[in-house]
């Protein structure tokens, strides 16, 4: 995912100070689930939960999901109604289906950062972590087509001297 965002930032950094934004919280985002789940240079596979690491990714993970729904989505959007974009019409579609993967990530911060970790949620917190990462896989590519799409509507409505 890391290499996948790098690639969207090569493309797409510096158009945009709210996209150069939420790709650098996206980063954060992913460097403390890769911290939580142990995917990191030298490290054993099988490592002992860090509870902290998890206290701070559910942290970013709030942060994240709360400005891309509160903040970005929104601005987008109106950015978008304002140059009457047939793009808003994609951005109105996505919009579902990021708040249905909200949802179920939202479930696992509250089962787990929220309410802690005991005996009996510590074996099926490692399961959904990995439900979390294939959340949060399908998530970006949603928000990665919503970003596509701005960008363009963006570049398609500059005045000939902006686009220089």
């Amino acid at each position: 995912m890391l290499n996948r965002l790098e690639s969207l930032a090569e493309r797409v950094g510096g158009s945009n100070k709210l996209i150069d934004q939420w790709l650098e919280s996206r980063k954060t985002l992913l460097v403390t689930y890769y911290s939580l789940v142990g995917i990191k240079p030298n490290k054993e596979n099988n490592i002992p939960l860090d509870e902290k690491a998890l206290i701070t990714f559910g942290h970013h993970l709030v942060d994240y999901l709360s400005s891309c729904h509160f903040h970005i989505y929104d601005r987008i959007v109106v950015q978008e109604e304002g140059t009457s974009s047939p793009n808003l019409a994609t951005g109105k579609k996505l919009y579902p289906l990021l708040e249905e993967n909200t949802q179920k990530i939202m479930a696992f911060y509250d089962n787990y950062v929220e309410k802690g970790i005991n005996e009996d949620t510590i074996l099926q917190l490692h399961e959904d972590l990995s439900t979390v990462g294939e959340l949060l896989e399908r998530r970006f590519t949603l928000e990665d087509k919503l970003i596509q799409e701005a960008i363009d509507s963006w570049v398609s409505h500059r005045a000939p001297t902006e686009q220089k």
